[in-house]
């Protein structure tokens, strides 16, 4: 990303200009240097896409126009009142409420249940850099400490068990994936031995790759549905998380089924490349299946749509069309269970205009608004537009 100067540019700013102690790690401010470093790298093609063209935001511009970092406290406000209010409500006695300074006054409704928290899940299905995992890493090692677990052993079961992202930009998938295993291995050194760490955070890939001779390959009762997958995941570095299924699949059954594919030495028809792809494709697919006790993220926020995603949008979802943080919004107080948070930072236009009617009717029938702060227009600058946050419970 840089050249590597220490006199000049980039590099000597941030030896020179940034307080030492903002990379501590046991400060956290390292995180949000990565954010918004990776931000202001995407400066000119978000510029170039959101202002420039007028048209529509094509495919691959979509990462640069769509990526806003979340500051600190929105991710704190918003992790704080879904997966500490979710704990709190489960652990009445816990200890958690004095560590979270974002945690608003109210009543916390006791809620009987037997969740280990080796169970418990966690999602950021637009995840960008990765802050609001790593501020949800740090909320799940409170609770872990307060289960006895000694600090090693609750590094690796967060990252392995807790913790989920989704990401249509590699390069942010990278930051979030450095971010994560930064954090395991400030607990656990070997969490860098590969064989250790199975992090589930993932990018989406595009499966218009896949050989003819792949899906020759494919037999038995579970072959259309792996085809079936597949298709959906044609245009997946666009639609991302939005991807919608329309069923049920027995994800054991289809890996098992995509496993027993025979590939050669000579592979002269790419059957490992395609076999690598569609191995990822269901994980991602089952990760976005999954129901999950928490879903936080800062979505992205998008109305000037190609065809395809036009298309796709208008098809699936219809009454929430306006932009792609409405459909987020929907989608994810969906994604978790009932009972779940799921926490947001978008525009605060869907409160009010004729566009969101829909959504918001939705909303007040069938969930429950449990906090949300509207901001003032100029309360974060590096928004071009003003906005909310704010947490429904799916209830």
């Amino acid at each position: 990303m840089f050249t590597p100067n220490y006199h000049d540019g980039v590099i000597q700013h941030l030896i020179n200009d940034i307080d030492e102690a903002d990379f501590d790690v046991t400060r956290g401010g390292q995180v949000e240097i990565i954010g918004w470093l990776y931000q202001y790298y995407n400066t000119e093609p978000h510029d170039y896409a959101v202002n420039i063209t007028g048209g529509a935001v094509t495919k691959n511009e979509i990462p640069a126009a769509t990526q806003l970092f979340t500051t600190d406290w929105v991710v704190r406000y918003m992790v704080d009142n879904s997966l500490g209010k979710y704990w709190l409500e489960r652990h009445p006695n816990s200890d958690l409420k004095s560590n979270l300074d974002y945690l608003l006054p109210g009543e916390i409704q006791i809620v009987d249940s037997s969740e280990n928290l080796e169970d418990m899940r966690f999602i950021d299905n637009a995840m960008g850099s990765g802050h609001i995992l790593v501020y949800a890493f740090d909320v799940f090692m409170k609770m872990y400490a307060e289960q006895g677990y000694s600090s090693r052993d609750a590094a690796l079961s967060i990252v392995q068990n807790n913790l989920y992202g989704l990401e249509i930009d590699k390069r942010a998938y990278q930051l979030a994936y450095f971010a994560l295993m930064m954090k395991a291995r400030q607990y656990n050194r070997r969490a860098l031995q590969p064989e250790k760490v199975k992090l589930n955070v993932h990018v989406f890939e595009d499966t218009d790759t896949v050989s003819p001779e792949f899906l020759d390959a494919l037999s038995g009762e579970y072959a259309d549905d792996i085809k079936q997958i597949i298709e959906l995941f044609n245009n997946a570095r666009e639609l991302g998380s939005i991807i919608k299924f329309d069923k049920t699949f027995n994800w054991t059954k289809l890996r098992e089924n995509v496993e027993d594919i025979h590939t050669d030495a000579l592979d002269i028809f790419g059957m490992n490349q395609s076999k690598k792809i569609v191995l990822e494709v269901l994980t991602i697919a089952e990760i976005m299946s999954t129901k999950y006790d928490v879903a936080v993220t800062n979505p992205p926020y998008l109305n000037k749509f190609d065809p395809d995603m036009k298309k796709y949008v208008k098809k699936n979802y219809a009454d929430y069309s306006g932009d792609l943080f409405s459909v987020f919004i929907f989608n994810n107080i969906n994604l978790v269970k009932i009972g779940g948070y799921a926490g947001y930072m978008t525009p605060f236009v869907w409160m009010f205009i004729k566009t969101y009617e829909k959504l918001r009717n939705y909303l007040v029938a069938n969930k429950e608004i449990s906090s949300l702060i509207q901001m003032e227009y100029s309360a974060f600058e590096e928004a071009t537009v003003p906005i909310n946050t704010f947490v429904l419970k799916n209830v």
